[in-house]
């Protein structure tokens, strides 16, 4: 049983469509999994009500603001499920250190723009100080560069986000099929199983498993 938080200090990072194709990833190698939708816009909620794909009967939208009723809800969650996938506000500290609170892996992601890896070394001193007030040696820390396009800045993500001192995943690309595969209220992998999108959200899918082992 395992928690994992998808958080951020900025919006447009991708937070939810990592989640919601993460979810999808691991139902498909038999894990069973919930997804937490924390965000007050309720987008992986509105995204699961689109179509009747994985998500339909996955998500459950749930109150950060109200940290009692949200520990007890990621709490049970994991009674019922091998993977819990919680999608964090972006901008909020309180939600995004209470799941740092209660998450065995945080994943940050972030994309080819300046303003987005200073969002992740915010978000990175957030996790951290989770991980220092829990004294357990969790969460585990991971970055995901995200949106990654074919540009020089796309090209040096990476790098970049390695600079900041955690463990950097597989990159989640910029293409039309990830948008596409959400408006029909599906996942890449039902959307495109065979797309080069699909693949990366595979990849990032082990690369996860791996760090919870």
């Amino acid at each position: 049983m395992a928690i994992i938080a998808v958080t951020g200090r900025k919006g447009g990072i991708g937070k939810s469509t990592i989640t919601a194709n993460l979810a999808a990833e691991m139902v498909a190698i038999g894990r069973s999994v919930m997804v937490l939708d924390a965000d007050p816009q309720g987008s992986l909620v509105a995204w699961a009500g689109l179509g009747e794909g994985v998500l339909a009967t996955l998500v459950k939208a749930v109150d950060a603001g109200n940290p009692a009723q949200f520990r007890k809800v990621a709490h049970a969650a994991t009674e019922e499920v091998e993977r819990v996938l919680i999608d964090t506000p972006p901008g909020f500290t309180d939600p995004a250190l209470l799941a740092g609170l209660l998450a065995d892996l945080v994943l940050l992601p972030a994309g080819p723009s300046s303003l987005d890896i200073m969002a992740a070394r915010d978000a990175i001193e957030l996790a951290r100080q989770a991980r220092k007030e829990r004294g357990n040696g969790k969460p585990v820390l991971r970055l995901v560069p995200s949106k990654v396009m074919n540009t020089r800045l796309g090209h040096e993500l990476e790098g970049s986000l390695r600079e900041l001192g955690e463990v950097v995943l597989p990159p989640i690309g910029q293409r039309a099929v990830v948008a596409e595969a959400a408006l029909t209220g599906l996942t890449v992998r039902e959307f495109a199983r065979t797309s080069r999108s699909a693949d990366e959200f595979e990849a990032l899918a082990k690369a996860v498993e791996k760090a919870l082992r």
